[in-house]
């Protein structure tokens, strides 16, 4: 089915309608556009520059971009290859983790920025296939339905005017506050971890090695990111719900502890970390739905599964649900969409890797003090 605008001029019509422009929908749109798959991306922002913190890629992840020969065009964009995972106190490393050559490590992690990933993917896609279609500013407000019930598409406001786009599935890739995840009652089992983060992001101090660098404040953990660019990305474990609290405290003996911890980062945390308003926020959970496919809609990504940022699981996870879901719906296609079956097997080949992910996180954050304290 070839994608195109009726004569009414407010409804479209695809094979396959994805919900969200991030890294597992744009992938997903690729791998379908590269098979001759109608289908249209919709975004609720009005271009690709999103704000996205969870940007560190994995061996999982990167054997996926490979496989589609995608990660050298990722690479052609910019990347940054992490050297070691180090583990420090009082200023000083205590312990390092290095990649194994005889493993085929040649790293420890990616951090690709996403504007970088999804230029990349959708600059692939664009170039493959006639048929690909995106829309910006594009928000859906709900799902279609036949006179018997059964989802036929979702309906959105692009620009804020109403339309309609019918599709033989829709794919919610839309992230963990995911509407069609919501619209389609597939609502997720969500966890508390027992702590929030606090980000922030400065520039690195010269001759700083790109790696992953931890150390123990308090009782929580303290992470830096080497980035692409430059950048150091701070993530500051604090206790849940304990923000408001922290602000009553004076601000220069709570950011001097990550100087005490990270010297080095002195100068660059003087100017760039002067209040708390440098730093971000941010609410830590996962989840889970219990079903990811209903009907003609199924889940994707944060959509499925919430991810917490221990480990750096959910960019890769998300990588990897859109390149079984393409397989799938390759198969549906043959059948020209008729049976929605197919798409519960996602859940059955993805579902239980994503719990022992999950599963992971947990233990990674309850024995991070107990495994840090193994180093000394």
């Amino acid at each position: 089915m070839k994608l195109m605008k009726s004569q009414t001029n407010d409804t479209l019509y695809t094979d396959v309608c994805i919900v969200g422009a991030g890294p597992g929908g744009a992938l997903l749109s690729y791998l379908l556009n590269q098979k001759g798959i109608s289908t249209l991306l919709i975004e609720r922002q009005p271009h690709l520059h999103k704000s996205f913190r969870g940007e560190l890629l994995n061996a999982d992840g990167e054997a996926i971009l490979n496989k589609h020969g995608l990660y050298s065009h990722i690479q052609e964009q910019g990347l940054l290859h992490l050297e070691q995972i180090q583990y420090w106190e009082e200023g000083n490393i205590i312990h390092t983790i290095n990649p194994d050559p005889s493993k085929g490590e040649h790293h420890v992690g990616v951090h690709v920025p996403q504007d970088h990933l999804l230029e990349a993917i959708t600059a692939q896609t664009e170039a493959l296939s006639p048929l690909y279609q995106v829309r910006f500013n594009t928000v859906m407000t709900g799902l279609l339905r036949d006179k018997d019930g059964h989802v036929v598409g979702i309906n959105v406001r692009q620009n804020g005017v109403p339309a309609s786009i019918r599709a033989s599935v829709v794919i919610g890739a839309d992230g963990r506050y995911s509407a069609v995840r919501k619209h389609a009652g597939l609502a997720p089992e969500i966890r508390k971890h027992g702590y929030d983060l606090l980000w922030a992001r400065i520039p690195a101090p010269p001759g700083w090695e790109p790696a992953v660098r931890m150390a123990s404040m308090d009782g929580q953990q303290l992470a830096l990111f080497s980035q692409y660019g430059g950048y150091v990305q701070i993530g500051w474990n604090i206790p849940e719900g304990g923000y408001a609290k922290l602000r009553e405290q004076p601000f220069a003996p709570f950011v001097g502890k990550l100087v005490a911890a990270f010297p080095c980062l002195a100068d660059s945390v003087a100017a760039h970390i002067k209040d708390w308003s440098d730093f971000v926020l941010l609410s830590v959970e996962s989840s889970y739905s219990s079903k990811w496919a209903e009907d003609n809609v199924v889940l994707i990504g944060d959509a499925a599964h919430t991810m917490t940022p221990t480990g750096a699981f959910g960019l890769n996870a998300a990588l990897e649900d859109a390149d079984v879901l393409a397989e799938l719906l390759m198969q549906m296609a043959q059948n020209d969409f008729t049976s929605s079956d197919v798409l519960q097997q996602l859940q059955v080949i993805r579902g239980s890797k994503v719990q022992q992910q999950l599963a992971r996180q947990v233990h990674m954050e309850s024995s991070f003090q107990q495994r840090y304290e193994s180093f000394r």
